[in-house]
């Protein structure tokens, strides 16, 4: 399966700390964020600078950091340490060619290719965020999109995985089968028969209990938990599709 140039991703990435900060720059860091209960746009710009200080990290030491930089120091201005924060990530995934070898959490992708990815990912979904906070209509690139669908399928869905050190997440499930398609993809998404991980293809199912097809972006945005299934083609029953998709992601209609 095609997946975007890493270039790509990195100018993703680098849009995407652009447009978080002029987004929370005039925004109330009170503001709920309808995405993530419990979560202001405050909270969701200490995540974030979290996340970059995090995986900065752990691509520059090659070590898994159990200690991190999570919060602005006392004193200083919480979006002034997210910007510093996440053009320190930047820098660090620009400093190696994409193929070169780095360690994640994902074990079938040891490069700093895959931090590009996941990165621009989600950079790219809390964006959204702060945008619906905003009352603003989301936009998101349907080639960006296109591969987000395939990263939330098969990174985070496909083994269960999350980053280290949590465990993997097992869903409970009664042997569904799901189609996703979009952009002239398709996936297969098959549910273990009590408790256990997903099967995630590349290929058509047969015969299905629940199809989704639309546009990438509003397939995306619906795995997510960020946009609602009404302009999708749903056919058949998917909820247990985005149930699962919570467990792995934590995001619930979050």
């Amino acid at each position: 399966m095609t997946k975007p140039d890493q270039p790509f991703l990195l100018d993703t990435l680098r849009a995407e700390i652009h447009g978080i900060g002029v987004l929370a720059a005039p925004a109330d860091p009170d503001l709920p964020v309808p995405a993530c209960p419990g979560w202001t746009a405050g909270t969701l710009i200490r995540h974030l600078g979290g996340v970059a200080h995090r995986v900065t990290d752990w691509v520059d030491s090659q070590i898994l950091p159990l200690e991190w930089e999570r919060e602005p120091p006392a004193g200083q201005d919480a979006l002034g340490w997210f910007r510093a924060a996440a053009d320190g990530l930047f820098r660090s995934l620009a400093s190696r060619p994409p193929s070169f070898p780095c360690q994640t959490w994902f074990p079938a992708d040891r490069t700093y290719g895959f931090w590009r990815r996941r990165m621009a990912h989600e950079f790219t979904v809390h964006r959204v965020d702060l945008e619906q906070a905003l009352g603003l209509p989301p936009v998101v690139d349907p080639e960006l999109a296109a591969d987000g669908v395939d990263e939330v399928l098969t990174v985070w869905l496909a083994e269960g995985n999350r980053p280290a050190p949590e465990e993997t997440v097992s869903v409970a499930a009664a042997g569904e089968v799901f189609e996703v398609r979009c952009a002239g993809r398709v996936w297969t998404v098959r549910m273990p028969s009590g408790t256990g991980v997903p099967d995630v293809r590349p290929d058509a199912a047969d015969t299905a209990d629940g199809r989704v097809t639309g546009a990438p972006e509003d397939v995306y945005l619906w795995l997510w938990g960020r946009g609602p299934a009404d302009p999708l083609s749903v056919t058949g029953e998917v909820a247990g599709l985005r149930a699962a998709l919570a467990a792995v992601t934590r995001y619930a209609g979050e």
